[in-house]
């Protein structure tokens, strides 16, 4: 009541505070920890963009747990970072088969789809990937979708030619480790063909959290990075809860320009980003 009080007070010269009962004011613990986070951690959202005006013939692709693309379609509208990327792919998007795509238009860039659950209900699930119209795709995005894993699929002319950006959404709650790595032999078997010579970027929110050592992470690293030779790229946690769960992973780290994460307010996962140069 304090508060409510307090807060509609436009001029404090009259004002006449009675029956002030201190001990039931009180801040929150979660109040104070959010403002230490903000005083010594947190970064200002124009710290944290895509600086590749100068660098035109760099493309950079960017990946991002969006919480619900239903919900957050104006935000992703007003997002600088989201409209200096090439290609942008966004995961649980929660978009369904009454959704319209006019509804999630973005300026300059073509829309595809990869509803996940192929029905009118909003699950956590969904992939959107937005491509810039002026970025050359060999092939329309297709899905892969296996295992409840899902796997959107797109060969680019540029930054060079025929590289596969792989977009990946795993749910921890219906996906065990096992039947993750059955998907990822299952998209290297029937799409990169097993070849170490295909051009690959493989961007995923894989729920498995780099930061801890544990048998999850040290499945997955073996799988990709020892046995299959990809390189991971981010290296500092990807969410608000300092948790590493979403990846950059690829075979041609020689031409990655930059990578790392940015900020967003909409959303509890930071986007991830690969810019290449052009060869």
């Amino acid at each position: 009541m304090h508060y409510v009080g307090l807060s509609r007070v436009k001029n404090s010269s009259a004002l006449s505070i009675i029956n002030l009962s201190e001990n039931k004011i009180k801040v929150s613990e979660k109040v104070k920890k959010e403002m230490s986070r903000l005083r010594t951690e947190a970064r200002l959202l124009p710290l944290a963009t895509l600086q590749i005006e100068d660098w035109p013939e760099t493309k950079t692709i960017l990946f991002q747990n969006v919480r619900s693309l239903h919900r957050h379609i104006d935000d992703v509208r007003s997002d600088y970072n989201i409209k200096k990327a090439d290609v942008n792919i966004f995961v649980e998007t929660k978009l369904c088969l009454s959704d319209r795509d006019e509804t999630y238009e973005l300026s300059g860039f073509s829309l595809y789809r990869n509803d996940f659950n192929q029905s009118s209900i909003r699950t956590c699930y969904g992939t959107a990937v937005y491509i810039k119209n002026n970025l050359s795709c060999s092939k329309i995005p297709h899905r892969l979708n296996f295992n409840n894993v899902e796997i959107t699929i797109m060969i680019l002319s540029n930054p060079i030619p025929n590289i596969h950006v792989v977009g990946i959404y795993r749910s921890k709650t219906y996906v065990t480790v096992s039947e993750l790595i059955d998907v990822l032999d299952h998209l290297h078997d029937k799409v990169l063909k097993h070849s170490t010579t295909v051009p690959t970027v493989l961007l995923g929110d894989f729920n498995i959290d780099l930061m801890q050592d544990n048998k999850e992470q040290k499945t997955l690293k073996k799988y990709l990075i020892t046995d299959r030779g990809y390189t991971q790229l981010i290296n500092q946690y990807t969410t608000d809860y300092r948790t590493q769960i979403d990846h950059i992973y690829t075979n041609i780290p020689q031409l990655v320009q930059s990578a790392g994460t940015l900020e967003s307010y909409y959303s509890d996962h930071k986007p991830i980003f690969i810019s290449m140069k052009a060869v």
